[in-house]
Parts: structure tokens; C-alpha cells; sequence
């Protein structure tokens, strides 16, 4: 016996919370009278769209962004505020002009030492960001050399050994961050589930109802993340770059000299300066999330009916089994749901970088022309290189997180160590000078330079270069080139036992930085003594600079405003002995 659709009587009956209608009701007329099938939507879904994990940055130098800057070398340079491309007639001149070596007539040694303290007052456009000042100091080696003059083909030639600071790291930050992030997540979700069920007949022995029902789930989920984060950062590096520089110069005419210094560059941990930085940061924070959701249910079921009538009279009835199948019969729902949750959170942050087994090589390329007895004109030139090292990158994350009644709910950690090899590009620099002699006694220069910071950048091995400045893509944001303008005078006093040298000097130089380069101003000061007499005379000089600028290091901490007020004091002592 066939069950047909139109005997079929389909009412909703509410049998859930809330006021939904989850499922309905069917009545069934059968053979052996009506069956009840009830039939519910298959599964549920719309889950909450949970704020996604945190992803790392890829390998990156270190987290606060700056460039290495050239010390510069001698306390007799840097007395004259380093405008000594046309002067260099000092152990020193193989780092500003190898070529002014042949006016060197002495054998001799020397070693220069700095001494360094900077202040940086920071100041920002974000109220988030609050950091007062930083000191930070700093004393190293500077220079050492030795020099033997000879002569080849009739001509005066110099060789010379030389050690330099070349680049120093050292940098230290400290600061306040307050942050908030708001962000509306939209999300939508299609699934379906498949449910079978089985009701018992209460009008028949062994009569039952098969429900095979298919649901389409149709979900969206509007939700807000609110966040806010106090974090204490305390950021440090330090190291060097030293390079130990043989030295040629030679005379091509007696008014020409050309000179040429090959430096190889290593990391100055060999000496206890390490390229490396730390940072730490120690947070406490909160993160709220309201969520407004609606779940769509459209439910399509076949109902098959199987069961046993008993037909015949009542003294000899057969059972006769049936089964019979109706559907699909269809039904919708929908469901309007809020969640809200607050959790707080507490947490440590720590990140070391070392770069270690650093090398690279470049040449420093030099020309002095006495022009006339009054001027003499210089000119240098520091190729471009590639250093290369390991830096090995070291990541610990504490994470604690509280229910809004301060119960822990969950402590995550997360250590971590990677090394891969890097490589830094360093720019071409060049530099022109002149030298006036107004008497025999008193001299000034002039200096005009060039750095192409634009060529600077930074590799790591399975990444794309970046500028190290602000961590971004080499391609598409270089820093821009860099100009320096240095004037410098000498007076030598001449007294019966000794001569004394006065020197003093004027320096304006750009630094490289994201948008535009940073200006940096200062004066220097210069004495010295001269004691005994040729041969082993003993020379000791010692040079004080200082230098300032305001608004600078904007690439800091890349997009939140902040710049800093620069006031930095060095003082440089050297000692050259003529044998």
C-alpha cells in the first residue's frame, strides 16, 4: 500500500529554548493509523570567529632599526672637525687619505683611544608613546698603526699597518607603550551535516519511523576585538666593526701622491665587542570580544516508515509487513545569538640578536696634489662591500591569561633559536678637501663628502633584502643619500722646548633615516704637545667633539612618530712615537 504526499499532516510544534524553532512534527497516516516522526534539524554550527594567533616578521636585524656610523680616527683629524682629506699628514691618513702617507719622513707608531657619552631626549606625536631621555656611553680603541717610510725608484713610498674602529652599534632605548587595536571581524560559513534517527511506533509492535535528515547551515558572525597593552621596553646594542688596513702611498711627482689601503673587515669580538642587541619588553593587557551571530538552518528530510499490519479475521490473522517513504519535506530556521568574553592577559617578552664570524673587504682609494705652495686639494674614495656573518636570533614569550573574575586560564611559553647567514651592503664613499696655508704656522681645510645610503641593506638567508632602517623591502624603500660639509683650522705655537698646536673645527653632516636624512651639527677642539727631538719625539694630542640635533632617529620605532633630540661628547687622546 502506497503512502501518498497529500495524506501527509505537517505541523511545527516548538520544542527548544529560547523561542526557536528547531524542528517539527510529522503525523503520518499509516495503515495501522497515525505515527508521529519527529524531525530536527541535522548538527549545529556558527562557532565564534576567535582572534587569530599572532605570525612572525620573518628573520629581521635588530628590533630597533639604525645604521652602524663611522667613528672616524685620530684625535689630530678630529680636532680639525675631520676635514682632513687634504691634510692627512698623520699615521691616521690611511682611513681619510691613503695618498697623504708619503709626508710621513719617521718610522713610527701610534694608538688613539675615544672615549663616548650621548644623550637622546625622545619625544612623540602618540599619545601611546611615552619615553624620556637615554644615556648611554662607551670607550674603545680607535686607531693604531705603524708606518715605515722608504724609498722606491728615488721616490718617497710609505707602508703602513693599521687597525680602526670603523663602525660602532652602540645604542640603547628605553620607553612606554600604551596601545589599543579595535578591529571588526566579518565571517561567513556554509557547512552541511547528515543525521539519521529512529522514532518507535507507540501504535503498532515493532512499527518504526527512519528520519534521514540533511541540514544547510548558513552562518554569519559580526565580531569587535578590542585590545589594550602597557608594555615597559628596554632595548640595548652595542659592537664594532674594526678593519685592519695595509697601506701603500707612493710619489708620483713631487707635488702628486696617490695611495691605495685595503681593509679587511671583521666583527670586533676578538676584543669584547660583540655585534649584538637585546630587547625586552614585560606587558599586561586585556582583550574584549562582542560577538552578534545568525545561524540559517534549511533542513531537507526523507522519512521511510516500516512496520507490520495484522490483517484477517481475528481468529486467524496474517502479519503483513509494510514500508512506505514521504518526503522530502523541508523546514527553516534561524538563529539570533550575542557572545561576550573579557580576558586579561600578562606577559614577558626577551629577543637577543648576535651577529657573529663577520667579514668583508674593500679598498680605500686616495690622491693629494700639492697645487701651489699655499693649496693642496685631496681626494678619497671607500668602495662599496659586502659584509657577511651569522646572526643567530633568540626569542623567549611568557604568556598569561585571566578570566574577567582573575582566574588563570592558560599559560603559554614559546623559545625559540634560529641562525641563518646574513649580509650587509655597505655604501660607496667619497670625499674632497682643500688645505689653505696662510703662514707656515697656521692652515685651515675644507671637506666636502658623499655617502650613498640609498645602496644600504640587509639579507637573510630564505628572505628578501630589506632596508635595514625600517624593515621594509629593499625594492621599494630605499633611504636616501647622505652629504657632510667639515671645516677645520690649525695654529701651531712654536715655543724653544715644544710645540702646541691649537685646532679647532665646524661640522655639519646628514645621517640616514626613513622619509628624509637626519641633520646632525658640531663644533670640535683640538691640543696637543710635542715632546723630545727627532729621532723619538713623542707626540700626544687629544681632540674634544660635540655634536647635536633635533628631531632625528625617527626610524627608532618606525610609525609612531617619535623623534629624538641628539646631544653626543667624545674625546679622543692619541700618541705617536717617531724611531
Amino acid at each position: 500500500m502506497k503512502l501518498l504526499t497529500h495524506s501527509l499532516f505537517v505541523a511545527a510544534v516548538l520544542i527548544c529554548q529560547s523561542g526557536i524553532v528547531w524542528a517539527v512534527s510529522v503525523d503520518i497516516k499509516t495503515p495501522i493509523g497515525d505515527i508521529t516522526v519527529d524531525i530536527s534539524h541535522a548538527s549545529t554550527a556558527g562557532q565564534l570567529v576567535e582572534p587569530k594567533d599572532p605570525t612572525g616578521a620573518g628573520f629581521r636585524p635588530p628590533t630597533i632599526f639604525s645604521a652602524p656610523l663611522p667613528t672616524g680616527s685620530g684625535a689630530r683629524a678630529l680636532g680639525q672637525a675631520g676635514a682632513f682629506t687634504a691634510v692627512a699628514d698623520d699615521a691616521t691618513a690611511a682611513s681619510w687619505n691613503p695618498a697623504g702617507l708619503t709626508q710621513l719622513e719617521y718610522a713610527e707608531m701610534s694608538v688613539v683611544y675615544r672615549f663616548s657619552s650621548q644623550e637622546d631626549q625622545h619625544h612623540s606625536s602618540s599619545r601611546d608613546l611615552t619615553s624620556g631621555a637615554d644615556r648611554y656611553s662607551n670607550d674603545e680603541l680607535n686607531y693604531a698603526s705603524a708606518v715605515y717610510p722608504f724609498l722606491l725608484n728615488g721616490q718617497n713610498a710609505v707602508f703602513s699597518m693599521n687597525f680602526q674602529e670603523a663602525y660602532d652599534f652602540n645604542q640603547s632605548f628605553t620607553a612606554q607603550f600604551a596601545g589599543s587595536t579595535q578591529q571588526d571581524i566579518s565571517a561567513a560559513d556554509n557547512q552541511t551535516f547528515y543525521e539519521s534517527t529512529t522514532n518507535r511506533n507507540s501504535l503498532g509492535v515493532n512499527t518504526v519511523a527512519i528520519t534521514r535528515t540533511t541540514t544547510e547551515v548558513e552562518s554569519e558572525i559580526n565580531q569587535l576585538l578590542q585590545s589594550s597593552l602597557l608594555s615597559d621596553i628596554s632595548f640595548f646594542q652595542q659592537g664594532t666593526i674594526d678593519a685592519f688596513s695595509p697601506a701603500f702611498a707612493v710619489d708620483l711627482t713631487p707635488r702628486l701622491s696617490v695611495g691605495i689601503a685595503v681593509n679587511i673587515y671583521v666583527d670586533g669580538a676578538a676584543r669584547g665587542n660583540a655585534i649584538r642587541s637585546s630587547l625586552a619588553a614585560g606587558y599586561t593587557g586585556a582583550s574584549e570580544s562582542y560577538t552578534e551571530g545568525t545561524n540559517t538552518y534549511n533542513s531537507s528530510s526523507m522519512i521511510t516508515v516500516t512496520g507490520i499490519q495484522y490483517v484477517g479475521p481475528p481468529y486467524n490473522q496474517v502479519e503483513q509487513p509494510f514500508s512506505e517513504t514521504a518526503g522530502p519535506i523541508t523546514f527553516s530556521d534561524t538563529e539570533l545569538y550575542t557572545n561576550e568574553s573579557t580576558y586579561g592577559v600578562t606577559g614577558m617578552y626577551w629577543e637577543e640578536n648576535r651577529t657573529e664570524q663577520f667579514y668583508g673587504f674593500n679598498a680605500t682609494l686616495g690622491a693629494l696634489w700639492a697645487a701651489s705652495d699655499r693649496l693642496t686639494l685631496g681626494a678619497s674614495v671607500d668602495l662599496p662591500w659586502t659584509g657577511r656573518g651569522k646572526q643567530t636570533k633568540s626569542i623567549q614569550h611568557q604568556v598569561t591569561t585571566f578570566n574577567s573574575n582573575g582566574v588563570q586560564v592558560a599559560q603559554n611559553y614559546y623559545n625559540a633559536t634560529d641562525k641563518r647567514d646574513v649580509e650587509y651592503t655597505f655604501p660607496l664613499y667619497w670625499a674632497v678637501g682643500a688645505l689653505w696655508r696662510w703662514n707656515d704656522r697656521f692652515y685651515s681645510s675644507l671637506d666636502a663628502s658623499r655617502t650613498y645610503w640609498s645602496d644600504y641593506s640587509y639579507k637573510a638567508e630564505g628572505e628578501e633584502r630589506i632596508n635595514p632602517l625600517n624593515g621594509e623591502s629593499y625594492s621599494s624603500s630605499n633611504s636616501d643619500d647622505c652629504w657632510s660639509l667639515r671645516f677645520g683650522s690649525e695654529y701651531l705655537c712654536v715655543l724653544s722646548w715644544t710645540e702646541i698646536p691649537l685646532r679647532g673645527g665646524l661640522f655639519w653632516e646628514q645621517r640616514p633615516a626613513t622619509g628624509s636624512p637626519d641633520e646632525y651639527w658640531g663644533v670640535t677642539l683640538g691640543s696637543g704637545i710635542s715632546l723630545g727631538k727627532e729621532p723619538g719625539r713623542l707626540i700626544l694630542d687629544v681632540a674634544y667633539s660635540f655634536e647635536c640635533a633635533n628631531d632625528v632617529m625617527g626610524s627608532l620605532i618606525p610609525g609612531q612618530g617619535m623623534t629624538s633630540d641628539v646631544s653626543k661628547h667624545q674625546l679622543f687622546v692619541s700618541a705617536i712615537w717617531h724611531f
